[in-house]
């Protein structure tokens, strides 16, 4: 599974940056977050801010371009900021190790410097979701609501490779951040009366041709472990809504963008409703 998401990323990754290279790059912004320059896009009016936060960073990290098609229409009802982390698409390199705590921070600098206002809706894809978990936990007054689309859950990453040790395209160094980073989401809290929507993607209902039996097999047991973590979590959070597709499998952005809509909206509305 997580060879599967490597994949993946690195997919979406070319796909977005093709997408990225059109005339709307001018609409971008490079804001300072603490001695390097981030790339943004911001787009949209009213509080609260939706704050996209991607997948991995580095050679294997999305740029902004992934929330293609769901940054616009969320801009329509609410103000959005789409942006790349550091050393990812075309933002500069920041410090090392870029893990979840370091992640967080250059975002909070860099959303000040940008002059965009709290509260924070954060919708984080993929690795996105254990950043924007670590985010909230530093910034507890600052976050609405956190929309974690189908989230790597560091459970499933700690089952996935002893089941696996050997077959993971990771380099030593990558990996420490990433065991730092998601030992970081552990170790957060969900701030208290934050609501929480996770999208599990299950999906595609059929897989491709070229698998192999044992391939699909293998595929099946991922997913419903995936799933199992993906339920033990929220399990464990108290205002937690749980929604479980089976049009989409990881990348959720690009086949099923109007379900992250409609929930972006959804949660809008609620907090625009609070007293």
């Amino acid at each position: 599974m997580q060879k599967t998401l490597l994949t993946f990323a690195t997919l979406i990754s070319g796909l977005a940056l093709f997408l990225g290279a059109d005339p709307g790059r001018f609409a971008f912004q490079y804001v300072d977050a603490g001695g390097h320059r981030l790339r943004m896009l911001i787009r949209g009016r009213g509080n609260p801010t939706v704050v996209f936060e991607n997948g991995r960073r580095g050679s294997l990290g999305s740029p902004l371009e992934m929330w293609g098609k769901v940054q616009p229409d969320v801009s329509r009802f609410a103000q959005t900021v789409a942006y790349d982390q550091a050393g990812t698409g075309r933002s500069a390199p920041g410090p090392e190790p870029h893990d979840s705590l370091e992640n967080a921070r250059e975002l909070h600098t860099a959303l000040r410097n940008a002059r965009v206002a709290p509260p924070y809706i954060l919708v984080g894809h993929s690795f996105g979701g254990p950043f924007i978990r670590v985010f909230a936990s530093l910034y507890p007054a600052e976050v609405s609501v956190l929309v974690l689309v189908d989230p790597t859950q560091e459970e499933f990453i700690r089952w996935d490779r002893a089941r696996h040790p050997n077959d993971h395209d990771i380099t030593e160094e990558d990996w420490k951040v990433i065991q730092a980073s998601l030992s970081e989401a552990h170790a957060s809290r969900i701030p208290a009366g934050i609501p929480v929507v996770l999208i599990t993607g299950m999906g595609p209902r059929h897989l491709p041709g070229w698998m192999t039996a044992s391939e699909k097999r293998d595929y099946a047991t991922d997913h419903q472990m995936w799933l199992k973590f993906h339920t033990d979590w929220l399990k464990t959070v108290p205002n937690g809504q749980h929604l479980i597709t089976e049009e989409s499998g990881h990348g959720v952005p690009f086949t099923e963008p109007g379900l992250i809509v409609r929930v972006v909206r959804q949660m809008v509305a609620q907090v625009r409703s609070r007293p």
